[in-house]
């Protein structure tokens, strides 16, 4: 391994360690929880002997990685770890995370794969956001799904993309959650992860040799590299060390000469000429051809896409454009944003919330949602919240053709989307707050991470409330003296 190699690999294990302490930060300002992660040895490692340290289950995140580091790598937990980080993403209640990490059932520990896959997503982002900022030439960092949960080791190429006879640098830590036991964690870095491997291509060893000499290229040398690399990017049959072979074997006289204002009128057309030759062809958009489709139906597609403020069998009056609201007073904003920011969760959420089965279709879903005036619904038994179910979790699974303007193309098919459970499309894990969590921190972590609304839930996990974005919004506009809201928009449009 060179040097700028092992410099990677040293930037990559510090760097690990506050990733890890980012991700803990992290969970602990979303879920209300202490956690901590120590680091505890680095060391050469093989697939065998990490079985031996993962004896029992184990939870996989695998991350694809581009830039300095080059492939995958992959962050493990023990049976331990599985359990109450899961249960701590999913808000279990303490009693059942106690009793999972003793379960060595390979099907419960199956039930958890969305919650490893979301406490993926989380580390994945608070280690992006790391390196993006540690390591220089750091692309970005994906999580390949589905997340494992199981026993990798019996095929780890297949399970977790691991050969059993690849070189691997193992990161250990000791990870704590609240009040719950410790639990092993790790990052598993394979050797060429840090380095060209041995499938590297001439172009490859090339870029090196490049890289080596570029210091001592003149400022022109540099500009002529340049464009002979971006040449080689248009041109698919050019390698790019063929291309800077041929920008530095390039005569420079014309190009000395025409800096200094030397260069005739002949040959300054000898040199355009020469690079018109080379020059790469540049991109023309295809030619237009005409939808081979007809009939009615792309008729009125045609016209909804020429005509979007008028749908067909609409009124072609257009809405009336709401008035601009009064500016705010600065004193009166200063008002509204201390007392704003002095809220908790609980002082704007809606309560009671509506409740549904996970094996209710769609149609009774949209039927209750219509009866109760409300955009989301919490999906469960006997209190337990197990998923959450929004406006647009519906739309995404009803066909189009249920609609009204497209009832006459309407077809059996389209009918028995009716008939889906809602177990099947609603959103799941669901991340929530507790009713003390204040609302500065609730509106970062529905920008940082998506959604529109945020059960809250107590500390045992029952729920007691429901926080939206436009109950947000209403909270900010009421707080203001010259701007007021009279009424509650209703949520949930009928279906047809």
């Amino acid at each position: 391994m060179g040097a700028l190699q092992t410099e990677i690999e040293s930037q990559t294990i510090g760097l690990a360690a506050e990733a890890f302490k980012t991700f803990c930060e992290d969970i602990s300002g979303m879920f209300g929880v202490d956690m901590a992660c120590e680091p505890k040895e680095v060391r050469t490692e093989t697939v065998e002997g990490l079985k031996k340290r993962f004896k029992k289950l184990a939870a996989v995140n695998v991350v694809q990685s581009e830039g300095s580091l080059s492939g995958t790598f992959q962050l493990i937990f023990d049976q331990e770890g599985l359990f109450t980080l899961g249960g701590v993403i999913v808000m279990l209640p303490e009693e059942t995370i106690l009793a999972n990490r003793e379960d060595a059932s390979p099907q419960l520990a199956v039930s958890m794969v969305d919650a490893v896959a979301e406490a993926g997503n989380f580390l994945v982002g608070s280690w992006d956001r790391v390196f993006r900022e540690g390591l220089k030439g750091h692309g970005h960092f994906l999580q390949r799904l589905p997340a494992f949960v199981g026993r990798p080791w019996d095929k780890p190429e297949e399970t977790i993309g691991l050969a059993g006879d690849e070189g691997l640098l193992y990161v250990a830590y000791e990870m704590t959650i609240g009040s719950y036991p410790a639990f092993n964690c790790g990052v598993i870095f394979p050797k060429t992860i840090f380095g060209r491997g041995p499938d590297a291509t001439e172009d490859d060893e090339a870029e090196e040799e490049i890289q080596e000499t570029q210091a001592d290229d003149t400022p022109a040398d540099k500009a002529e590299l340049e464009q002979a690399d971006t040449a080689q990017r248009n041109d698919g049959g050019t390698s790019k060390s063929q291309g800077r072979e041929a920008a530095k074997t390039a005569p420079k006289e014309t190009t000395v000469k025409a800096t200094a204002g030397e260069i005739s009128t002949e040959e300054m057309t000898e040199a355009k000429a020469v690079e018109a030759q080379t020059r790469p062809p540049i991109a023309t958009a295809p030619e237009k051809t005409e939808d081979p489709a007809t009939g009615e139906i792309s008729e009125t597609i045609r016209r909804m896409a020429e005509c979007p403020a008028i749908l067909p069998g609409e009124s072609g009056q257009p809405a009336l454009r709401a008035a601009a609201p009064p500016a705010m007073p600065e004193s009166t904003a200063l008002r509204a944003s201390d007392g704003l920011w002095s809220m908790g969760a609980k002082d704007v959420m809606k309560s009671p919330v509506i409740w549904a089965s996970p094996e209710e279709t769609v149609q009774q879903a949209v039927a209750k949602m219509q009866q109760h005036d409300t955009g989301y619904l919490m999906i469960g038994r006997d209190g337990i919240l197990e998923g959450l179910l929004s406006r647009s979790d519906i739309a995404g699974a009803l066909s189009p053709y249920l609609r009204s303007i497209f009832a006459k193309w309407r077809r059996p098919l389209d009918d028995a989307t009716l008939k889906i459970k809602i177990k099947w499309i609603m959103s799941r894990p669901v991340r929530t707050v507790r009713p003390q969590t204040p609302l500065a921190t609730l509106m970062e972590n529905v920008c940082r991470f998506g959604g529109r609304a945020v059960p809250v839930v107590d500390d045992q996990g029952k729920v007691q409330g429901l926080v939206t974005v436009f109950d947000v919004f209403q909270t900010l506009l009421k707080t203001g003296a010259d701007i007021s809201t009279v009424g509650n928009a209703p949520q949930t449009p009928p279906l047809v």
